[in-house]
């Protein structure tokens, strides 16, 4: 008997220690695929240069963001372990964490890489080397797969040299269309290659999985749903469900295009309940400040994150409210055509 006690003691002795419970402030940050050739996007006569200078980061920018972030006590949290799914709704929860970090989510959106930008600054899709994932920029003389020029290289480059940047594994959110396919494969209906290309990306979906990265819904087609009907969000929905979701899988998770939430009075809105109709139960908008919580807000059933832009225009207007995570202008890239604070 004595010998038992001894064991238990000593198992109760070497088991880790259970992280407590986390019920506070869960921020959110979000970019666009990276400007990866800034001497392409920023020389004259790259009229696309003003847009990826608006909406999006240089590789230095996110590296300097993550290497913040880290700094100030921050670590990925997989945003299913945040809520529960209860019948048709959703609802946050506590979820262990480590009392000596701070949960940070990250997504990525329009991860596609559309054909008619190729050439402009951007990578031309992601690729598989010797299992690692990494991009090329098939559209230059030399095309070579990269490691540190596009978000999710990089972020896996930066969870391997700190691991605790990463709880359990979490990784960060691809927030798909699927009007011009995805992850720079041609998967879309009225792509001739469409069978070919979806066969070459689902090796490179099954390794992101299993890495710990998730996908969103971001629409089919990326319009402005204050503009549509209904009737349009359906045939939008359809579209992604039978082209892209055989490719990644289901999800939960929908992020409006253009950060336009259309709830209505009591979450009734017939475009909110054809959302639901198609299985999403957590939604995500656009926000600086970080919100998780009930949308509308007397409403018991919509769970609803803001997500604060990693951008251009954002790290340009010196967002004291980013201070907690990261200094935008310790992020700056000064090869931005733009000056800081213009």
């Amino acid at each position: 008997m004595g010998w038992i006690c001894l064991l238990l003691s000593l198992f109760c002795y070497l088991a880790p220690t259970p992280d407590p419970l986390y019920d506070g402030t869960v921020r959110h940050f979000f970019t666009h695929a990276l400007i990866a050739h800034t001497d392409v996007a920023f020389e004259s006569g790259n009229d696309y240069g003003v847009h990826l200078d608006r909406d999006c980061v240089t590789p230095k920018e996110f590296v300097s963001f993550l290497e913040q972030a880290y700094r100030n006590g921050y670590a990925l949290v997989d945003v299913r372990e945040t809520y529960r799914v209860i019948g048709d709704g959703a609802e946050r929860r506590a979820f262990p964490f480590p009392a000596d970090k701070k949960p940070l989510v990250l997504s990525f959106d329009d991860i596609v890489y559309a054909s008619k930008n190729s050439g402009k600054g951007m990578v031309d899709k992601l690729v598989l080397s010797e299992d690692r994932i990494g991009a090329i920029s098939c559209s230059y003389d030399s095309p070579q797969i990269s490691f540190d020029d596009e978000c999710v290289p990089i972020l896996e480059t930066f969870v391997k040299k700190h691991p605790d940047f990463s709880y359990r594994g979490a990784r960060g959110i691809l927030c798909l269309t699927g009007m011009e396919g995805i992850l720079g494969y041609r998967t879309q209906r009225d792509s001739l290659s469409r069978k070919t290309e979806t066969e070459r990306v689902k090796p490179i979906v099954e390794k992101l999985k299993e890495n710990g990265w998730l996908f969103a819904c971001h629409s089919y087609a990326h319009r402005h749903m204050k503009q549509c009907d209904a009737e349009d969000v359906r045939n939008d929905l359809a579209k992604w469900k039978a082209e892209v979701e055989p490719i990644v899988g289901e999800t939960e998770l929908y992020v409006y295009p253009y950060g336009e939430w259309v709830l209505g009075e009591q979450a009734k809105d017939e475009r909110h309940k054809v959302l639901e109709e198609f299985g999403y139960r957590v939604f995500f908008g656009v926000g600086a400040k970080p919100f998780y919580g009930k949308m509308p807000l007397k409403s018991p059933r919509v769970l609803f994150m803001d997500r604060a832009p990693l951008d251009g225009i954002s790290l340009r207007a010196r967002r004291s409210v980013y201070l907690p995570v990261f200094d935008c202008r310790l992020a700056y890239d000064d090869c931005r055509p733009v000056p800081y604070g213009s």
